[in-house]
């Protein structure tokens, strides 16, 4: 949908300057002409002259060409125009309410699984187990059987069957 921009972007071809005024272009890039000439086209009401003098049709042939074709697509825009919006202007832009909306269409297919995602991190440590049952009483494993003292420093170390019994 397009919208009519309310500023044409285009320039008149003359504005009216005063009596006597050579022609000039303003800051605007506006052409000023003389009162006179501005005088002098506005009460132009018949082309035909341009048409029935050879030298004036053979200088403006161009000109005249373009200018019907500008013409026609003016009278192709007004008739759009109308036939889009109407002759009422301030109908043009009403809109109607917003329409249903259309059903919900089928689910679709399930998409393929996913890639596995990283190790997570390391949870808390746990709480300490139960301790376990005494284990079978072992063997005598004194190798030499020694028995007797030993001086160690002050100490006095006691040793029977081979093992370390006291120190004092």
């Amino acid at each position: 949908m397009a919208n009519i921009n309310d500023n044409i972007r285009g320039k008149k071809l003359f504005k009216e300057g005063s009596s006597k005024q050579f022609a000039s272009v303003d800051g605007n890039g506006e052409v000023t002409v003389s009162k006179e000439i501005s005088d002098d086209l506005s009460s132009l009401t018949d082309i035909s002259n341009v048409f029935n003098d050879d030298g004036l049709y053979q200088v403006n042939r161009f000109l005249l060409k373009q200018l019907e074709d500008v013409r026609q697509d003016v009278e192709e825009l007004h008739a759009f125009i109308k036939d889009a919006f109407g002759k009422d202007s301030s109908s043009a832009a009403s809109q109607g309410g917003k329409g249903e909306t259309g059903s919900t269409g089928p689910t679709g297919p399930t998409g393929p699984a996913g890639s596995q995602g990283s190790t997570g991190s390391t949870g808390p440590t746990g709480p300490t187990g139960a301790t376990g049952p005494t284990g079978p009483a072992g063997t005598n494993a004194s190798v030499s059987g020694f028995k007797g003292e030993k001086r160690v420093g002050k100490e006095t170390w006691t040793f029977e069957d081979g093992l370390l019994k006291s120190v004092k």
